[in-house]
């Protein structure tokens, strides 16, 4: 519940709605702070070199605290959510492959079709 309210804080703060970034969360690591993969790291799943890009300084292995994670993960979602006028679908499919993103892959479609299950159940 900690984490929850931790996401809940950083989506508050950057105007994403929670059911949206509870989503995020749940699927990128199923609230696994410590969740590393392919070069993507804790709650959010977020690249190193993306984290820079919304402002982070430290190494890679700092985004494995889940408080560092949500700041700069929820940053880079609020940004695509905004990008994507807060269309839930776009917003995914620039979280996941980048804000310049313009077309729907088939990655992305399950993707949202994920968070939409998620957020409708909730």
């Amino acid at each position: 519940d900690n984490l929850r309210a931790l996401v809940a804080r950083h989506a508050a703060a950057n105007g994403v709605p929670f059911s949206l970034a509870d989503a995020v969360v749940r699927i990128e690591s199923r609230y696994n702070p410590r969740a590393a993969n392919a070069g993507n790291y804790g709650l959010m799943q977020i690249r190193h070199q993306t984290a820079r890009g919304v402002g982070y300084n430290g190494g890679a292995a700092g985004l494995l605290d889940a408080e560092t994670n949500a700041r700069y993960g929820m940053k880079y979602l609020a940004q695509a959510y905004r990008l994507a006028g807060g269309d839930t679908c776009r917003t995914v499919m620039m979280y996941q492959s980048g804000h310049m993103a313009k077309r729907m892959s088939g990655a992305n479609r399950v993707y949202c079709s994920k968070v939409r299950t998620i957020t409708a159940s909730n």
